[in-house]
């Protein structure tokens, strides 16, 4: 069984946290971001291992696979030419004179161009599935948007690789919004921009424009969007535009889902004043009324050991402690990788995890089906022994992940929520312990909902289920602990959209 750590949703009044340009300046955060960047590196072998064997079942084109091997080459050649260019920046900069160092500067720009544009296409594209089940399930959706915006060193190539298998998996149509590469360097130095001075390039204004049109479109009644890598970052640059011009009416059709996310923010304000739990659940037993934010689901799913959530949603939620970043935070710990394909969607929700129940009708495939009776997409030339092996791993491997029991990690609850206690006066006596003012007793006090002073036992019911003895018995108090004792299927709502599904609020 996978080992999951799960980092619970901000718990406190709005005013506890705030995004850390309002604290420090574009160049200081600059600097200190390149730092926790260096700090990842030594991850940076880790973004391809493990290494995973070619998929026979799915179908894959040759020319598709020609083109992925052609951007492949393109990306390691760009990222040699950009490391010597890196090396010879400060010598150049020293040796030669003003207009020639300019000079040579926008030639080694227009190479990287040159090299790159092979992997560009159109900024916004759509899935391209001919699965007649896949179709069949996308229609029975006509109130859903589906976008997707790719992270570093993605091609055009790559970006139709993931909106179709996530098309495949969810069974609607994906709109791909291209966040182009120009090489691995080219792309950090490009998130560090994004992250630290607001850079709104082109692919945040696409994505803002595509995002809006259906936010506001009255036939439209709910929009996902999934971001993988730097398009975590693209979609918190998003939502941040999107909650100043738009209604919470509108916001609220939007749910968020971002894997190996490089953010190092998310906002997702209350709806009311009075609101006490700023970012929201999705367990089945939740609903949006239940804890009003404006964005009534968001959920961020990182491996341990990928380089780039490091520096983003694990180093943002984990040290950042009175950052804003909404949303549960899912971690396999132990795990690498950074492909959206090999190392987050075919760990966590395996293709044929997707898969309906057969027909009743049909009998005699019924019976030779594997546990759960569930179908996969067929490649040529397999035979029906083959696929079923291929789908009883797949489903193993979605059990691995949605039946592991969640780790949750005290750690970063017990800092995050003693930040938000420690110097208020009207909370803490002058050891820094609980006072009853501090307890649930008070209704108008918005940490009731995170704090609750108990008898001796120790002993706290909470949204996601109850902790025991966890709390110092000196001190007398403990907090609701969101997520202990369940599993990822139970607290995960992406999962539940599978195979043309739909949850329930």
């Amino acid at each position: 069984m996978a080992n999951i750590k799960f980092i619970p949703p901000q718990v406190g009044p709005i005013t506890d946290y705030s995004v850390r340009a309002l604290h420090s300046g574009p160049i200081w955060l600059l600097i200190k971001d390149a730092g926790v960047l260096m700090t990842a590196l030594p991850y940076l072998p880790m973004i391809f291992q493990p290494m995973k064997k070619k998929n026979d079942n799915i179908k894959q084109s040759t020319s598709i696979r020609l083109q992925s091997i052609r951007d492949t080459i393109i990306q390691a050649i760009l990222l040699i030419l950009e490391l010597i260019l890196s090396i010879l920046f400060l010598p150049a900069l020293v040796s030669f004179p003003g207009i020639l160092f300019i000079g040579l500067a926008v030639l080694s720009l227009l190479i990287i161009l040159l090299i790159a544009w092979p992997t560009q296409g159109p900024r916004v594209v759509e899935s391209k599935v001919d699965d007649k089940e896949t179709l069949r399930r996308s229609q029975q959706h006509p109130s859903e948007r589906w976008i997707f915006i790719n992270g570093i060193c993605t091609g055009s190539t790559g970006l139709q690789q993931n909106i179709d298998r996530l098309s495949l998996l969810f069974g609607r149509k994906i709109l791909g919004i291209h966040n182009e590469s120009y090489g691995f360097i080219s792309d950090l130095l490009e998130c560090l921009l994004q992250r630290c001075l607001s850079y709104n390039t082109m692919d945040v204004r696409i994505a803002c424009e595509v995002i809006r049109d259906r936010l506001v479109d009255l036939e439209v009644k709910k929009v996902v969007l999934i971001g993988h890598s730097q398009g975590g970052i693209i979609v918190s640059m998003v939502v941040d535009y999107l909650l100043a011009e738009l209604s919470a009416e509108m916001m609220a059709k939007l749910e968020i889902y971002t894997f190996g996310s490089a953010a190092s923010h998310f906002h997702n304000p209350p709806t009311s004043p009075n609101t006490k739990i700023v970012t929201t659940t999705t367990t089945a037993s939740s609903s949006p009324s239940s804890l009003p934010c404006t964005i009534p689901h968001i959920e961020h799913y990182a491996n341990e050991y990928d380089m780039v959530p490091r520096w983003g949603v694990l180093y943002a939620t984990a040290q950042l402690l009175t950052n804003r970043y909404a949303g549960e935070v899912f971690v396999r710990t132990g795990a690498s990788g950074h492909l959206f394909i090999d190392h987050y969607l075919d760990p966590m929700f395996p293709l044929s995890s997707s898969e309906k129940t057969e027909k009743k009708e049909n009998t005699a495939k019924a019976a030779a089906a594997p546990a759960g009776g569930k179908k996969g997409v067929a490649g040529a030339g397999n035979s029906d022994g083959d696929i079923r092996g291929h789908h009883h791993r797949a489903e193993e491997e979605a059990d691995n992940y949605l039946g592991a029991i969640v780790d949750v990690d005290m750690e970063v609850e017990m800092k995050r929520r003693s930040v938000i206690v420690r110097g208020k006066s009207s909370l803490v006596d002058g050891n820094n312990r609980i006072t009853a003012a501090a307890t649930g007793t008070n209704a108008h006090n918005h940490h009731a909902a995170a704090i609750t002073a108990v008898n001796g036992t120790g002993i706290v019911g909470g949204a996601y289920g109850t902790i025991n003895g966890m709390a110092n018995e000196e001190e007398r108090m403990v907090f609701a602990v969101p997520g202990r004792g369940k599993t990822v299927r139970e607290l995960s709502r992406l999962w539940r959209y599978l195979g043309g599904e739909v949850p329930e609020n």
